[in-house]
């Protein structure tokens, strides 16, 4: 048996009836959190006592939808490159997400798939990474948005076999690519690409198979029907109204904003491109992207953490900055702590483990400079990461 004792001045434990506690000793053994209590109250023996000095302790921040293959490069390019290449950048791009604070992601659609061969391999400790939840590929329409990390697949027949297709393969999670971009081509902003009848048939599917279904929607068409169809979470969700939001909340349907996608499209794509329509499209749709997430929060929406890391300029080592953007929407430092931790361990059903510093849980933090609660800005600064109570 392996006792550890941290000492700190400060800790949000994400318990509901005693977030946070101030001069603190977690104990530990063999990884697991046995309890955390304040010093005066704490018995301590047989522990090897770690301090862990001025620290701000938090739990590791989860993002619930990440790109870890193609990142910055654009998808067209993929196929030119080495599978060897495409392997050690995804690898890298992980890396830099758990340097950043991030240790447990969903990767929601991959070139060739290869995400799944990342997350056993940190699962069997062969490499160092964050915990995976992968879908290997998506899935979309023929064309459609997304088609180069995605099956391409048309009626409901066809989808049913290819999300039976993508969990023999190894998926934990299924995407769909519901809708286009916001700046597709189509009836409405983010045009519905899935009839109705082939987004209930891969729901359907999914979910008697175990597994989760996560849609790629910006469109209202798109996000309706999903919604109406039973999805586990909405990712973006630019143009969701406020009778959508009314039923996923009677439902639980989470929402996974990604704030970030189009914030660094705007910040950074426009000085490298500044005549591509979808960059520019991006800059229009920040406010109605950020004040859609305010109604949420405020009628009850669950929220989790997502960024879209390796869309076009959306880097991996900035990912908590879409705690600091959920702020400017309208939400306080304690919501988006919440979504980056407890909400998206929930979506991702790793909350057993991960989201919060409490009894059974894995002693996996971070220990940040300032208070995220007063400055929520540090987040994105230099941070000591422990998983399993090692520190990195």
């Amino acid at each position: 048996m392996r006792k550890k004792a941290y000492h700190g001045k400060w800790i949000f434990t994400g318990n509901r009836e005693k977030p946070i506690l101030e001069n603190f000793v977690m104990m530990t053994e063999n990884a697991r959190i046995l309890w955390v209590k304040p010093a005066e109250d704490a018995e301590i023996e047989d522990a090897e006592a770690i301090d862990l000095g001025d620290a701000y302790v938090v739990p590791g921040f989860i993002d619930a939808h990440v790109h870890l293959f193609c990142g910055e490069s654009a998808y067209e390019e993929c196929p030119g490159r080495s599978a060897a290449h495409h392997v050690c950048q995804g690898v890298k791009n992980a890396q830099e997400l758990l340097k950043a604070g991030v240790v447990a992601c969903r990767d929601l659609g991959a070139y060739e798939g290869y995400t799944l061969g990342v997350r056993d391999s940190i699962e069997k400790g062969e490499i160092n990474g964050p915990k995976i939840i992968a879908c290997g590929h998506a899935l979309c329409a023929t064309g459609g948005h997304g088609y180069q990390i995605s099956y391409e697949c048309d009626g409901a027949d066809e989808v049913r076999g290819q999300v039976r297709r993508v969990i023999k393969e190894g998926a934990d999670v299924v995407k769909m690519m519901v809708s286009g971009g916001v700046n597709s081509p189509g009836p409405e902003p983010g045009p519905c690409e899935f009839t109705e009848e082939e987004i209930r048939a891969g729901i359907e599917t999914a979910h008697a198979l175990g597994r989760k279904v996560a849609v790629h929607t910006h469109g209202n068409t798109a996000v309706r029907y999903c919604v109406e169809a039973g999805v586990d979470s909405i990712e973006h969700g630019v143009f969701l109204t406020e009778d959508i939001m009314d039923k996923m909340v009677k439902q639980g349907t989470y929402l996974v904003p990604t704030l970030c996608a189009p914030y660094y499209a705007v910040t950074e794509g426009l000085k490298a491109d500044p005549d591509n329509p979808d960059h520019a499209k991006s800059k229009e749709i920040i406010q109605i992207h950020r004040d859609m997430l305010k109604q949420c929060a405020d009628k009850g929406v669950k929220i989790a953490f997502g960024t879209d890391a390796g869309s076009p300029y959306n880097p991996y080592d900035k990912v908590p900055y879409e705690m600091v953007l959920m702020t400017m929407a309208g939400l306080s430092p304690r919501q988006a702590l919440d979504a980056a931790t407890s909400g998206s361990a929930e979506l991702l059903g790793i909350a057993d483990d991960y989201g919060s510093l409490e009894e059974g849980k894995l002693a996996t933090f971070l220990c940040l400079k300032e208070n995220p609660l007063e400055h929520i800005a540090c987040v994105v600064d230099s941070k000591d990461v422990y998983i399993k109570g090692e520190k990195l």
